[in-house]
């Protein structure tokens, strides 16, 4: 651990999942509104023009009827929810506020933490979800510091328990984490992400259940790939070109060993059945122009 005793570093010092305080299961998810969606500027590797703006309205509504099925869903309608009275562009100029994952985090207590975007073309987004809050009776809260912080992009939940993965690095400053840590009172395990194809977490990563976790190994230090064995009892590994090429990594596990994935990920999908996972597969290959899929588009709350 660091001096102030939160962030987890040594992968030999761990303790088990178990000893870790036990957490409310979110049960909530909040996805924002795609008609603005489209790619024009490059921010990621995988951001490619040539969005079909009618075909990714066509997978975002079938993703949401789908997460239905398993969670108690809201949606943030970009357009009403506009941020132009707080100084921010209007929709129009925020074609990626549909990964509203990186929004924030979401809290334990029911908070959210407003996420502080690294470039500037997202800069303006977290006024959405701050926005949104408010008109649900939410609290938000921000960083106190200046450092860089992607919200559930980077940081991710262990299931069941008061313990937070963070990744840092591409986006997300170490000193965020340390920040979450110490301010409120959360064991983090901070992951160096040492590939820019990686750079969020939730691209080479998913907590699938307390026990097991989905993990490209490829994205990660040897130190951090052990505090992921040492805390996980399987982790499932993913070749660097799926995680890639499919987003593989980027999936959701929505309890009851169902897995929300992009079904161009066929191969991790059986891997997901031989270890006795119902993979509930869905289209998101237009949002895979933008560099997301299934996790970059809902926040759990």
């Amino acid at each position: 651990m660091t001096d102030d005793g939160r962030l987890l570093t040594d992968p030999a010092a761990l303790p088990p999942a178990e000893a870790f305080p036990t957490r409310r299961p979110f049960s909530g998810m909040l996805f924002a509104t795609p008609g603005r969606f489209r790619v024009d500027y490059e921010i990621n590797p995988y951001m490619e023009p040539g969005v079909d703006a009618e075909r990714a309205r066509e997978q975002w509504h079938e993703l949401v009827e789908t997460y239905r099925r398993f969670a108690d869903v809201s949606v943030l309608d970009v357009e009403a929810t506009r941020a132009a009275a707080d100084g921010q562009a209007p929709p129009a100029d925020r074609p990626d506020v549909v990964f509203c994952a990186n929004l924030g985090l979401a809290l334990p207590d029911g908070r959210f933490l407003l996420a502080r975007m690294a470039t500037d073309q997202r800069r303006g987004e977290p006024a959405y979800l701050r926005r949104w809050a408010a008109s649900t009776d939410r609290s938000v809260e921000r960083l106190r510091s200046d450092a860089v912080f992607e919200g559930a992009g980077d940081a991710r939940w262990h299931p069941g328990r008061r313990l937070l993965w963070g990744g840092h690095g591409p986006r997300t400053d170490r000193a965020a984490l340390e920040e979450i840590a110490a301010r409120f009172d959360v064991p983090v395990v901070p992951l160096e992400l040492t590939d820019e194809s990686f750079y969020h977490l939730d691209v080479c990563f998913a907590a699938l259940d307390e026990r097991t976790a989905l993990a490209c190994p490829a994205a990660f230090t040897d130190a951090g790939l052990a505090k992921i064995r040492a805390l996980f009892e399987t982790c499932i590994e993913v070749p660097a070109a799926a995680a890639r090429d499919g987003l593989a990594c980027n999936c959701h596990a929505v309890g009851d060993g169902r897995v929300v994935i992009d079904e161009a990920n066929e191969a991790t999908a059986a891997r997901l059945a031989d270890h006795g996972y119902e993979p509930v597969r869905v289209s998101t290959d237009e949002f895979r122009k933008g560099g997301g899929s299934v996790a970059c588009l809902g926040l759990p709350h």
